[in-house]
């Protein structure tokens, strides 16, 4: 097999699993937004989850020289969630921190604020920054930003809407703060004695 050819079969491959991630994406939204999607509401310490999550993404971040850390909180109480479309969220964050860092590096962390009773988890990123005018649309369906450089960063467009869903059926809130040049925060809220669990059907 010839050069040429390895890179036309590269090109499909990246193409099929592209149109796979957009089919799977439109699924878990369209469950998500009929309220279909069931959820495994266990008991969880959700520093293990930052940290699978960070394990999972660090060949990814160094593969385009970028650091992953991740800043646990000790003495946590468990709180009742979905292992699975959590670590889902997290990804989802993680990937498209990737997607807009070209230096400098991404942290995973959470906090627990006691006054709320929840947790605040945050992707944060040494990014170029969301102009306030594109903040609105974020979470919106098949959104997709630019880079500074008038370049669509690839992806189906749906991650952050697919993660607001999830955030949401678990009784939480998530946004983003960010400034141009100064980098981006995605945070997401999520309540501890106000989960019911639900069993997966």
């Amino acid at each position: 097999m010839n050069e040429e050819q390895k890179d036309f079969l590269d090109t499909a491959k990246r193409n099929v699993d592209r149109l796979s991630r957009l089919i799977n994406d439109v699924l878990d939204l369209q469950k998500l937004e009929s309220g279909k999607m069931s959820f495994d509401m266990q008991e969880n310490d959700i520093n293990f989850l930052i940290e699978d999550v960070r394990n999972t993404m660090e060949p990814v971040c160094t593969r385009k020289g970028l650091t992953l850390s991740a800043e646990r909180a000790e003495k946590l109480p468990a709180v009742t969630l979905d292992r699975d479309r959590m670590i889902q969220v997290l990804t989802n964050l993680v990937n498209n921190a990737v997607k807009f860092t070209e230096r400098g590096g991404i942290t995973i962390g959470v906090e627990y604020k006691d006054g709320e009773n929840a947790y605040r988890v945050f992707v944060k990123d040494t990014g170029p920054g969301i102009k306030q005018d594109d903040m609105p649309r974020l979470f919106q369906r098949f959104q997709q930003l630019e880079t500074s450089g008038s370049r669509k960063t690839g992806g189906t467009g749906l991650g952050l809407a697919i993660s607001k869903q999830i955030v949401e059926a678990h009784g939480g809130k998530i946004w983003v703060e960010s400034e141009l040049g100064k980098g981006s925060c995605f945070i997401f809220l999520l309540p501890v004695m106000e989960q019911r669990s639900r069993p997966r059907v």
